[in-house]
């Protein structure tokens, strides 16, 4: 997880769910008011039989208010649709309950009927349009999906990004281990050489000697010089294992040096990562006018403590009014051709920065001269 941020996985656990239930009763909401303000024009139509008395309003209105709902298609991806129709003085027009079986046969008082439809149009209607989409519908399942979809999407680019960068750690890591090996190969290539020029030497010694004690005895006028080159034999015999010496010393300091190079790898990428932490926390408490970029906190952990007082006066500057902090060139990006500042501080150091929306100043890279151009690769990237 140390190239991964754990919080975006606890937002990509946590938010689809939250979206899902939230964008139901928005959606519900929109349905319900759509309904309402579409309603209002189909209830009744033309008034002119009700009036005449051919029929009734409540039939007019159980017809009407079930094509109105026929003709949303979002009721057959799932959408509950309840309408109720009522009246000033709380009379049910739709949907209404029991009532008298009324015989087809006869006279119908069309009179009366008109009258009763009158009466009830002078009451006035009140609807109400309630909207329910339930879970494990077609179109609940369609945005819960949705949301999952995005929520994975983003999952894979932070990996992507994670593991890149683990990537780029391991080759570096292995480019140098290869060249202390590479290294530690060539003094042992060496230390066999020397091996064999004592072994050749060992045995030019004894074979001197024995043709000493053969020859000592016939030449003794020669004695003193063998013996001198006996000496000079055992002297470079000497230097070799000094030589040999040295070289196992070496051997033994790069292994140290190997060691030492895993444990401070181990502490720095402990120490940056706390670091970076820290320094963001307090960016944002003291900095409230500001966005610090992950890339401007590890180039600023980089800085020595000098640089890092210069770069945090022109954050500070940043911070404070950004008209105050003079600007040394504009960068523009290759894709977007977004507008980067660059500012130079201690004469070495580097700052790019970019104005982003609500009129606020994003930090997004902190280096030097000698990071500027990883820096402005990076830029280009965005």
């Amino acid at each position: 997880m140390r190239h991964f941020p754990f919080k975006i996985l606890i937002l990509c656990v946590l938010l689809p769910p939250f979206l899902y239930i939230y964008s139901l009763q928005f959606l519900e909401r929109a349905i319900q008011t759509h309904c309402e303000g579409d309603l209002a024009s189909r209830l009744i139509g033309d008034v002119t039989p009700l009036l005449e008395g051919t029929t009734r309003l409540r039939d007019v209105l159980q017809k009407n208010i079930h094509a109105f709902i026929a003709r949303h298609k979002l009721v057959n991806w799932g959408v509950e649709i309840d309408v109720t129709i009522t009246t000033q003085n709380g009379d049910y027009l739709f949907p209404h309950g029991y009532e008298e079986t009324r015989s087809d046969f006869g006279t119908v008082n069309t009179f009366a009927l008109a009258q009763e439809n009158y009466r009830l149009l002078s009451d006035g209607m009140i609807p109400s349009v309630k909207v329910k989409i339930a879970h494990n519908t077609l179109i609940a399942n369609g945005i819960l999906f949705a949301f999952v979809l995005l929520s994975l999407s983003v999952l894979f680019l932070f990996y992507r990004r994670g593991a890149r960068k683990i990537r780029a750690d391991e080759l570096a890591a292995k480019k140098m281990i290869k060249g202390l090996a590479d290294e530690h190969q060539r003094h042992l290539k060496r230390l066999g050489a020397l091996e064999n020029q004592r072994s050749e030497l060992n045995e030019k010694i004894e074979q001197m000697k024995e043709a000493l004690a053969a020859e000592r005895e016939k030449i003794s006028a020669a004695e003193d010089e063998m013996v001198e080159e006996l000496v000079a034999l055992e002297e470079k015999i000497d230097q070799h294992e000094a030589e040999q010496n040295q070289r196992l010393q070496e051997i033994d300091v790069l292994r140290n040096e190997i060691n030492r190079y895993e444990r401070e790898k181990t502490s720095r990428k402990r120490h940056v990562i706390k670091g970076g932490e820290t320094f963001k926390k307090r960016f944002n408490v003291l900095y409230k006018n500001l966005a610090v970029h992950d890339k401007a906190i590890r180039g600023f952990i980089n800085l020595t403590e000098e640089l890092q007082i210069k770069a945090e006066e022109v954050i500070h500057q940043l911070n404070d009014d950004v008209k105050m902090v003079p600007v040394k060139r504009k960068v523009f990006g290759k894709k977007n051709r977004e507008t980067v500042f660059e500012v130079i501080f201690a004469y070495k150091g580097r700052l790019y920065y970019r104005t982003i929306a609500g009129s606020r100043i994003e930090v997004l890279v902190v280096g030097t001269k000698l990071t500027q151009n990883k820096d402005l690769a990076f830029l280009d990237k965005l």
